[in-house]
């Protein structure tokens, strides 16, 4: 052995099941990492690949050049794909079989790497004289392959073509688009057809550069050595945003900075764990330590070798965690395709991201050296008269002996020991403090999706109104919408429109509007004085919408003039605000639709609102639609928009509660493994307490006393900065965007305290059990 550093794999393997728990903090790092960096890298893979599929992957087009300028910005390092995009437009007079085309001439490289074409049938025209055209073209002309065809010109000559392939319609749309009648030839076929025809051509120049250069600064220098206009170039302004090539617009920056940012929380978190554990193992070792101060060792040699041990460590433990997020990535993908295809559909289904891979890797490796900071300037201290005891890294000096006064004499003890060690308590209240800090802080992520994803209670799937706004739909006809299977809820209203109003000396024009039991429900959100049950037992009172030009409040009469005949009705209620009050300068007032009948004479409905169970389509949308076939209505479906709303939500849920499943499992495995490292490293003092005459009982006491004592200060450290992390985040991501008043998060609070103390519970018996099981002779140091 020629290095001290090859004692370390041997260390490694002896004390194998020691490094087991520090071994999972790593692995649990850079899982996390990689996860997180992984989704977001495959989301913007997806993005990108649907951009392109509707658009192209062309990152410029340059218009009114010369061969000589394409041809120096095809030689430039940067691009990777360049060419010629001509086009002829529908509206031109070019025909094929008496249908007008549009013309659209390129190289095949442009075809197939810019527009992302494949030719659905035959070949793509390499000559002058083929064309290929779509397929809709195809079945409107009566084409087959290998057909000459006469592609007519508006001044009515005829150029022969011959037909080699079928393009299909939907990828022949990223060429040209508002048609379907589109012809490919060459560029060269172009120049020909054109030479004897009075046409209009339009030529660009198409650009595709690679992902790795500075597309910015690249066109920047196009645009000056070649002397061309802001005017002549048009920018895929999407692609490059989501390719991050956009200062101040890169949705791409943003994606990865919030992943960052939640890396270097996890980061944090694990720093913490993995300090932990490594203390633990280097305080069970402490005669190992000493052994090699006895050798000669020195204190900087010790320091390295600790750090090189975490970083051996590492070889397994970082390509694990790397192989199992690549796993977990590709399930969570299948999900959120599965869930919202509308959004999702493009992420790539076994995909690699490697900016994860080097990220997490990366970060795995500074966590594990910030980490082994601390725990290698302990192993340094240790003293060479530990090879003889193995047990001096334990002794502690106490200024104070423990509080007994008050408390029983094992919990006192155990309070104490938590205490003892300063910088052992610091570590281990920190690290409850920052997981609970952690999942408060990323509950609020549960409220922000609600308000952003998530359609009010009270959007309808379906809107059936009057086609004249006039109470024409018969109550008869709500009775079979509900008699439906796939309906949840369906409810009407009916409207006076303009109602003339006095109240208090002053004139109104008022809009009154029938609610029902679920409509007044959800209108109780926003009542701020009143009461809602006496508007929904009572006639004639009713809910006033407040605004700025009333000072209407609860117990004012209003009286109304409708029909010629004057009816007064009591105020019950203010309402802060409602969907249906959008016309300024007209108030609006809500009844019962016993009320409003009584007030106006009127029975049926204005508008039907219908809620279909999760499980609709669009079949069930029609049988309701036909249901109203007799009568003069005006249909709203949002089926299909609300439930992408509803499946996008479902889709990030998916994420965000899987990160807090993983936080709360962060959280008891990290308890766990610190108390149970812990006691192992204090068997000597166990055993000396058992041999002058502590039963198990009072040994297990005294161990649930530390483990409270760590869980009750980091639970009390983590609401102070918890709370306040909350509050921060929440203002800023809900009550500045919808409004929303922060309140106490006790639930997430509650959940977090409640799995903080079961585990600290659950971490205690088994070392409990280990202490019952000892020997004493062996592990009483006496």
């Amino acid at each position: 052995m020629k290095n001290y550093l090859k004692l370390v794999p041997i260390s490694a393997k002896v004390h194998h099941k020691h490094s087991k728990m520090t071994r999972i903090c790593i692995t649990l790092a850079v899982f996390l990492v990689a996860v997180m960096f992984g989704l977001a890298d495959m989301y913007l893979q997806g993005i990108t690949q649907k951009e392109m599929q509707t658009s192209g992957n062309w990152h410029y087009q340059i218009a009114s050049t010369d061969t000589k300028t394409a041809a120096f910005i095809s030689a430039r390092p940067e691009v990777e794909v360049s060419g010629w995009h001509n086009t002829i437009s529908a509206d031109t007079g070019y025909s094929i079989n008496g249908k007008n085309i549009s013309i659209s001439a390129q190289d095949e490289s442009v075809f197939e790497n810019i527009f992302l074409n494949k030719v659905a049938e035959g070949k793509y025209p390499n000559k002058e004289n083929e064309i290929a055209v779509s397929s809709s073209l195809k079945k409107s002309a009566s084409l087959s392959l290998n057909e000459t065809i006469n592609l007519l010109c508006p001044n009515g000559k005829s150029m022969s073509f011959l037909v080699v392939g079928f393009l299909d319609d939907e990828q022949a749309a990223r060429m040209m688009s508002g048609t379907e009648q589109i012809a490919a030839i060459t560029v060269e076929g172009l120049s020909s057809l054109t030479a004897f025809s009075d046409s209009y051509v339009t030529e660009n120049y198409m650009i595709q550069f690679s992902r790795l250069s500075n597309i910015p600064n690249a066109i920047k220098d196009i645009k000056v050595q070649n002397n061309i206009s802001d005017e002549q170039i048009t920018e895929n302004l999407s692609l490059l945003s989501i390719q991050g090539q956009i200062a101040g617009k890169t949705s791409v920056n943003q994606i990865y900075q919030v992943a960052l940012m939640l890396s270097f929380i996890v980061m944090l978190t694990c720093i913490l764990m993995i300090s932990s554990s490594l203390n633990s193992n280097i305080s069970q070792r402490t005669k190992f330590f000493g052994m090699l101060r006895c050798l000669g060792a020195t204190k900087k040699q010790i320091m390295r070798f600790v750090r090189y041990e975490g970083i051996y460590w590492c070889k397994a433990a970082i390509p694990l965690g790397l192989v199992s997020s690549v796993f977990v990535i590709w399930i969570l993908s299948a999900v959120m395709r599965m869930i919202s295809p509308n959004w999702f559909s493009y992420m790539p289904h076994f995909g690699i991201s490697w900016i994860s891979i080097v990220v997490s890797t990366i970060l795995g490796l500074v966590t594990v050296l910030l980490a082994a900071r601390s725990p290698a300037k302990r192993a340094a201290r240790v003293s060479p008269l530990t090879a003889v005891s193995g047990n001096t890294g334990h002794t502690v000096s106490f200024r104070k002996a423990a509080n007994t006064k008050k408390i029983r004499i094992e919990t006192a003890l155990g309070v104490h020991h938590a205490k003892a060690r300063k910088k052992n308590y610091i570590l281990m209240t920190g690290a409850f403090a920052v997981c609970i800090t952690l999942f408060l802080t990323f509950s609020t992520l549960v409220g922000f999706m609600k308000n952003a994803f998530t359609p009010p209670v009270w959007t309808p799937d379906l809107s059936i109104a009057s086609e004249a706004n006039t109470c024409s739909l018969n109550k008869a006809l709500l009775e079979e919408v509900v008699q439906n299977k796939t309906v949840k809820r369906a409810y009407g209203r009916m409207f006076a429109y303009d109602i003339p109003a006095i109240s208090n000396a002053a004139s109104y024009n008022t809009n009154v509007i029938s609610y029902e039991e679920n409509q007044f429900e959800w209108a109780a959100e926003t009542l701020v004085d009143g009461s809602i049950d006496a508007v929904m037992q009572q006639e004639n009172q009713v809910l006033f919408v407040q605004t700025e030009n009333t000072d209407i409040q609860v117990g004012d009469n209003i009286t109304l003039s409708i029909d010629n005949k004057e009816h007064t009705v009591t105020v019950a209620g203010i309402l802060a605000n409602s969907p249906l009050a959008r016309i300024d300068g007209t108030e609006t007032i809500f009844c019962s639709e016993k009320t409003f009948s009584a007030l106006t004479g009127q029975n049926n409905y204005t508008i039907i609102d219908v809620q279909f169970h999760n499980n609709a389509s669009a079949e069930d949308v029609k049988d309701i639609e036909n249901i109203f076939s007799d009568s003069e209505v005006i249909f709203a479906d949002k089926l299909a928009q609300v439930q992408q709303q509803r499946n996008l939500y479902r889709a990030f849920s998916v994420l965000v509660y899987g990160f807090l499943s993983i936080i709360v499992a962060i959280t008891i495995f990290h308890i766990m493994n610190t108390i149970s490292m812990g006691v192992a490293a204090k068997m000597k003092e166990y055993g000396a307490m058992r041999a002058i005459g502590m039963s198990n009982r009072q040994l297990s006491k005294m161990i649930y006393a530390e483990a409270g004592t760590y869980a009750i200060r980091g639970i009390l450290l983590g609401c102070i900065i918890g709370v306040p992390m909350h509050w921060v985040i929440f203002v800023s991501l809900i009550t500045n965007i919808w409004g929303t008043a922060w309140s106490v998060p006790f639930v997430p609070l509650g959940s977090i305290i409640a799995i903080v103390l079961f585990a600290s519970f659950l971490a205690v018996r088994r070392p409990a059990k280990r202490l019952h099981d000892m020997s004493i002779v062996e592990n009483s140091g006496l």
